[in-house]
């Protein structure tokens, strides 16, 4: 990764053309942007952060900024740590310490869904969610809208909030890759014995009639596989039952979805 080209984005244009033209070194910046040209580094590769690292002292040591293992990428980390190398395994404790979404998001998958433990999943998802991670904020509107018995309105209404604001503002090809994204961590999560599922729960139909969208196909009756196919005319309550049903049947590893 060029680091200079990092640099570009966080000096400003005075600063930058120095650089570029020799007149001074990326070390004689300030440490504080510096620490920014690594972290924009580490967000996108952890292997050109390493790089970097190794580069010089100076980076070696703002390399342990909390920033940097707070945006870092951990693309090359398995969601379930398999290795018993303790630089590894204090690596992402550290992430998660210093609040690195992805690592909030994992935490709060496994701790729901493999170990039972559904507060402090539901918490890290939150957390996680609260910091932008698509996938967590995708998670954990589910949750909320599923969550309790029925009478918990107020849980339901906030879910319903999150997911609606979540698909207005990412548009369709992003949520289809995020559906991807969460379906990959379920299945890794399926893998060892999960303590927990969330439950099916319909939403109630807000549309003033009842929404029924339905298709002929070959003389038959049947619902279009897309989630997103009818957003533009169903209802708020009946878009959120069609991502409840996407992924309360992709919690068992299925891609069969009867909406």
């Amino acid at each position: 990764m060029d680091l200079l080209m990092k640099a570009k984005k966080t000096t400003d244009h005075h600063q930058y053309k120095l650089l570029r033209a020799g007149s001074t070194s990326i070390k004689s910046l300030p440490d504080e942007l510096l620490t920014e040209v690594l972290a924009e580094v580490g967000s996108a590769s952890f292997t050109d952060l390493y790089n970097a690292k190794l580069s010089c002292k100076d980076f070696l040591k703002l390399s342990e900024e909390d920033q940097i293992f707070q945006r870092v990428s951990l693309d090359k980390f398995s969601a379930i740590p398999c290795s018993a190398n303790p630089k590894i395994l204090s690596f992402l404790e550290r992430c998660k310490e210093c609040r690195n979404p992805e690592s909030l998001y994992r935490q709060g998958m496994l701790d729901y869904f493999q170990q039972g433990m559904t507060e402090s999943g539901l918490e890290y998802l939150k957390r996680a969610a609260e910091k932008g991670h698509m996938e967590a904020t995708y998670v954990y509107s589910i949750i909320l809208l599923c969550l309790g018995d029925d009478g918990d309105r107020e849980s339901k209404l906030e879910g319903m909030k999150i997911l609606s604001s979540l698909k207005a503002k990412s548009g369709r090809q992003r949520m289809k890759e995020c559906r991807e994204r969460t379906k990959s961590m379920m299945w890794i999560c399926m893998w060892s014995l999960k303590k927990n599922i969330i439950v099916r729960r319909q939403q109630s139909c807000l549309g003033k009639e009842p929404c029924k969208i339905q298709k002929i196909t070959n003389g038959w009756l049947s619902t279009d596989e897309e989630v997103d196919e009818y957003d533009d005319v169903l209802c708020e309550g009946c878009r959120c039952n069609r991502e409840i049903t996407w992924f309360c049947n992709g919690q068992f590893g299925t891609d069969y979805y009867s909406f």
